[in-house]
């Protein structure tokens, strides 16, 4: 599928306790905030909209401004304590009435690495409407993953910390080399050597 008919959902509402008091999005990689390496890279893209999921903005001024600049529609999720799929369902109600997006592609602002190839990749296996996509490093389904328009309603019943895991399961697996999947979840994980996408 055509980018151009999904729209790009950024998570960037966690309360990331494993990782300290520092917020782990602004910590710096590579010369710039972890959460910046995604959000470029997605906005480099001709997604149908770019959207992201964010704490208020008193906890997350810098992210909302560098979002803002690159032209995301910013929801606030007032309660991150309540998992992922609270991020996912505040996402999925923003696109419902827009007719022209087909699916959304959901990317998590803590996996730095992921190149734009990886991402097209996923878009493209997307045949239609009732399309799921997920990434896989070859043991597990997780995101960035494109779900179809007609699994809305069920992204919308979601619950808990899991998001979409048991949708993503059943999908289209694309798989991943190297570390191109890794999360930032902890400060020891900012050390680890770029990937280099083949």
């Amino acid at each position: 599928m055509r980018t151009e008919r999904i729209a790009a959902v950024l998570l960037a509402a966690g309360m990331s306790t494993r990782f300290g008091e520092e917020d782990k999005l602004m910590a710096d990689l590579r010369g710039k905030p972890v959460a910046a390496h995604t959000l470029e890279t997605i906005a480099s893209m001709a997604f149908a909209e770019l959207v992201a999921v964010v704490r208020p903005v008193e906890f997350a001024p810098v992210l909302h401004r560098k979002l803002d600049r690159r032209g995301f529609d910013i929801i606030v999720n007032e309660r991150p304590e309540e998992g992922l799929s609270s991020s996912i369902r505040l996402a999925v109600e923003h696109v419902m009435d827009k007719r022209k997006v087909r699916g959304i592609l959901i990317c998590l602002a803590d996996m730095p690495d992921v190149p734009q190839t990886h991402y097209n990749h996923i878009c493209m296996a997307a045949e239609d409407i009732r399309s799921v996509v997920a990434s896989t490093d070859g043991f597990s389904s997780s995101p960035p993953a494109f779900i179809g328009r007609k699994h809305f309603p069920e992204l919308l019943a979601l619950k808990g910390d899991q998001g979409a895991r048991a949708l993503l399961s059943h999908g289209i697996q694309i798989e991943t080399i190297g570390n191109v999947l890794h999360d930032i979840d902890t400060p020891e994980d900012l050390g680890r050597p770029p990937v280099t996408p083949t």
